[in-house]
Order: structure tokens, then C-alpha cells, then sequence
């Protein structure tokens, strides 16, 4: 008796899938955590009487906002990925029951045919027996 094995490859994806995971919490954190740090910098800024320190504060803020983005940009993407693999499986999924249920009526519609054959064959049968006896 061979005994199958799984592939190695499944252990690949759960790594690779729980990798990606804990890049979503880290990104998820590291947006909340730019979103409090540019309040922060927003309300400096409005606190801030010199110019001088007004324009750092100003130019801590772009820097923050342009990090934002840029993770919020990453995420999106990613979620969309993320979004775009599920619908293909789901669509895969829909394929996979497409042809089962083609098949099923396939064989359904054979059955009826086979069903059809029987029932000529026996009409015929009972037509020739009522011939044969007298009708009384």
C-alpha cells in the first residue's frame, strides 16, 4: 500500500499567507499610528508662533502625509489583490458547480430517455395482451 503524502508546497502558502497577514496588522498599526502623530504635528503647528517653527511643523506634516499615503496606497492595492483572488475562487467555485450540475442533467435526461423506452415497451406489451383476451 503507497501512502500519499501531502505536498510540501501547502506548508509553503500557509507561511507565505500568515507572512502576508501579519504585514496587514503591521501596516494597519502603522497607519493608526501615523494618523495620532499627525494630529499631533497638525495641532503643534497651530500652536507654534514663530515661522520658523510653524514651516518644521508644516514640513513634519507633509513628510507624515505623504507616509500615510503611501501606506494607504500599498493597502489598498493589497486589498484589492486580496479582493481579486477571492472573486476567482468564488468564479473557479461557480465553474466547478456549473459542470456538475451539467452533468447532473446529463445524466438526468438519460435516465428520462432510458424511462420513455421502458414505458413504450410496456404499452406495447399491454396493447398485445389486451388483444389477446378476449374481452369478456
Amino acid at each position: 500500500m503507497i501512502k500519499m503524502t501531502k505536498p510540501k508546497t501547502s506548508n509553503f502558502f500557509k507561511k507565505l499567507t500568515l507572512a502576508f497577514l501579519k504585514t496587514q496588522q503591521k501596516r494597519e498599526f502603522l497607519v493608526e499610528k501615523l494618523q495620532r502623530q499627525l494630529e499631533k504635528a497638525e495641532k503643534e503647528a497651530e500652536k507654534a508662533e514663530d515661522p520658523s517653527v510653524k514651516a518644521e511643523w508644516t514640513r513634519i506634516i507633509g513628510f507624515l502625509t505623504q507616509t500615510l499615503n503611501s501606506l494607504l496606497r500599498s493597502y489598498d492595492a493589497t486589498k484589492f489583490n486580496e479582493d481579486l483572488q477571492q472573486l476567482k475562487r468564488l468564479v473557479e467555485m461557480a465553474k466547478e458547480e456549473h459542470e456538475r450540475l451539467s452533468q447532473w442533467q446529463a445524466e438526468l435526461e438519460a435516465r428520462e430517455r432510458a424511462l420513455a423506452i421502458k414505458e413504450e415497451e410496456l404499452n406495447r406489451k399491454l396493447e398485445a395482451l389486451s388483444k389477446q383476451q378476449p374481452l369478456g
